[in-house]
């Protein structure tokens, strides 16, 4: 038969064995199409299998023909010798391979069936041949959608099963268990105290997840883990309160409360976990005198003329204060400094940025990150809590010559806790 009437033969079949159902299932428009477009993909893979099927047994039989002529052996019905059997050992030889190959057209496979609530297509069991399997709408394949047959006599696989597509349905799961689809197969999500694919022992009353984690080497909490009957919860430290998740822990800030928390005169400052209330004092020297300008900045009232060393006293003074969590990740940026010229005047031709004091320990350095910046940068781990305090000078030069310099003071508050 033609590729051709081959498949509107496979095609009228498909329709036929559909017939029956259409008055109790019709097929959608999509349904249909998607069905039309898989059985074309199966023909066009059938074709080639069948051509090359084919191009095999002409090989076959040509070895075939080519060994019946070389050692002549008696047909049956024919009444001649043997002779080419009895010419030695090489002639022996070709004769065993004559049968085994007689033997391999001859091996079938046992014959198959249609799945339930599927279909079969293919009807040859001899060796090479092989079935195809499809299921009918609202079921699934489950095995192999193809088998063929082995020169031993077996198939490749067995044979496969349909399952409906919404086994939920048949409510699978005992004592409360919720049904999840999957995708060849439903699970149970089984309620406290039972276990099994459906739910049906009797397990124990609780598991303990954090120490079934801690004993894994897991962490299913960034702080504590607290277990709960059936399941548990993660805890935080004072200060911090749950995020949104439920694993990590996030910072209150105290200072946004509507009730006040630092005393008049002072100012909040957030911390990791808690906080500080602050009031910069401006520095008391006799050399110079300052005047608050804001509540972070002091500004160095004007100099005598003949007053050189109040004009080496910084111009301004500047409070920053930084919250940093435990053991953070250096080299890390945490301030930076620039500088701005008045409208009219010229700015510094230069800059020189230096720490001039505080508890560096040579964990900080400062670095100039632009023509007019400069940043102070974290070189080294710190482990909290501690407090850390650092002063950074700024000094503008015009032409080689010193104008003014601006001090930065730095305090950093570093957490006991990591996140």
């Amino acid at each position: 038969m033609a590729a051709g009437g081959a498949r509107a033969l496979l095609v009228l079949l498909l329709l036929s064995g559909a017939a029956p159902r259409a008055s109790q299932d019709c097929l959608s428009e999509q349904q249909l199409l998607a069905a039309i477009g898989q059985l074309q993909q199966l023909l066009k893979g059938q074709e080639a299998r069948f051509t090359e099927g084919i191009r095999g047994l002409r090989n076959r039989l040509a070895v075939l023909q080519r060994s019946v002529s070389q050692a002549a052996p008696t047909l049956p019905g024919s009444g001649r010798p043997a002779e080419g059997l009895t010419r030695g050992g090489e002639d022996e030889e070709t004769s065993r391979g004559l049968c085994i190959l007689l033997s391999v057209l001859t091996v079938s496979c046992p014959e198959l069936s249609a799945p339930p609530d599927g279909r079969k297509f293919g009807s040859k069991y001899l060796v090479d041949h092989e079935v195809h399997f499809t299921c009918n709408p609202g079921f699934r394949l489950v095995g192999p959608s193809s088998v063929a047959c082995l020169p031993n006599g077996t198939w490749t696989g067995e044979p496969p099963r349909c399952t409906d597509t919404h086994e939920c349905s048949s409510q699978p799961c005992q004592d409360d268990g919720t049904c999840v689809e999957g995708a060849d197969q439903h699970s149970c999500m089984c309620p406290l105290g039972r276990i099994g694919s459906h739910c049906q022992l009797q397990g124990q009353t609780d598991v303990d997840e954090c120490a079934l984690s801690a004993r894994e080497g897991a962490r299913l909490c960034v702080h504590a883990c607290v277990n709960i009957p059936g399941s548990y919860r993660c805890a935080c430290p004072a200060g911090y309160r749950p995020s949104a998740g439920g694993e990590s822990c996030e910072d209150v800030d105290e200072c946004v409360s509507p009730q006040q928390v630092c005393p008049p005169g002072t100012t909040c400052i957030n911390t990791g976990g808690g906080f500080q209330c602050v009031n910069p004092e401006c520095p008391q020297a006799g050399k110079a005198s300052y005047v608050k300008t804001s509540p972070f900045q002091c500004e160095r009232n004007p100099c005598p003329v003949e007053s050189r060393p109040c004009r080496q006293m910084p111009k301004t003074v500047s409070f920053h204060y930084l919250s940093l969590p435990s053991n953070p990740r250096p080299p890390l940026t945490l301030f930076r400094m620039a500088t701005a010229s008045a409208p009219g005047r010229p700015g510094p031709s230069s800059l020189r940025f230096g720490i001039v004091g505080g508890d560096s320990r040579g964990r900080f350095v400062m670095q100039r990150s632009g023509r007019q910046t400069g940043e102070l940068v974290l070189i080294q781990t710190l482990e909290g809590p501690q407090t850390l305090e650092v002063d950074v000078d700024m000094s503008e030069y015009l032409g080689g010559i010193f104008q003014a310099n601006h001090l930065s003071k730095v305090t950093v508050f570093v957490s006991p806790y990591d996140f």
